[in-house]
């Protein structure tokens, strides 16, 4: 078959967004998913920027720090500080005892499967984790996606909204895998400009569809007017 999917050819259609900052490297997505709880990418951000600045973000600069500092960071990042710091030390204890100090090294030298299995030892860090970390990392270009992108392509009518999460994720990376291209570049756009159409334009409780490139052809738009 020649020509492209209809899925390449609506996400050429909706805008690419800025980088947010986030860090490229395994270990620093996991500190990064970590970091704060339901906060906007800007404090993230922020927060991270701190945390490398007050505390350092190898391991044992972790499990070395005064618990003074790491829950003053942690109070700004949401609810449950307590349990964020638990888990930034369990990252540092994880990360020198099965990733050998250096996750990306021993996440590069594993077959997938046991890349995906150790990245799931994290806190926080899922099957939808695990393979955006091995997709931006640059070490395996897994289709990923995360809840932004798969309401966007159930809205553009590419899935159905299935009965559970896990259901309508698996089916939105069917959809990536067989109407994708499958390499970094492409997956890793698809990643990032589905997320930001969710976030900003499809959005869960009022999405802005006038305002939306896609809004004539829209199974969502249809369905609405």
């Amino acid at each position: 078959m020649t020509g492209r999917s209809d899925l390449q050819a609506v996400l050429e259609r909706l805008p690419r967004p800025p980088d947010n900052g986030a860090p490229r490297d395994a270990y620093g997505q996991v500190l990064w998913e970590n970091i704060g709880y339901l906060i906007d990418d800007e404090r993230r951000r922020a927060l991270y920027a701190e945390f490398e600045d007050r505390i350092g973000l190898k391991p044992r600069n972790i499990l070395q720090a005064d618990q003074p500092t790491l829950m003053d960071i942690a109070k700004r990042g949401g609810m449950q500080p307590e349990v964020r710091v638990g888990r930034w030390n369990q990252i540092a204890r994880i990360t020198l005892d099965r990733g050998r100090g250096d996750l990306d090294e021993t996440l590069r030298i594993m077959p997938v499967p046991e890349a995906r299995a150790l990245l799931k030892l994290y806190p926080a860090i899922a099957d939808p984790g695990a393979d955006k970390i091995l997709l931006f990392s640059g070490i395996a270009p897994r289709p990923s996606l995360e809840s932004n992108g798969v309401r966007s392509l159930i809205r553009l009518g590419f899935i159905e909204d299935g009965a559970d999460y896990a259901s309508r994720w698996r089916a939105a990376i069917r959809v990536l895998a067989e109407q994708g291209l499958p390499g970094f570049d492409w997956l890793t756009d698809a990643y990032v400009i589905l997320r930001s159409h969710g976030q900003f334009t499809c959005k869960r409780g009022e999405p802005l569809c006038l305002r939306c490139p896609l809004d004539e052809t829209c199974a969502h738009a249809a369905a609405s007017f």
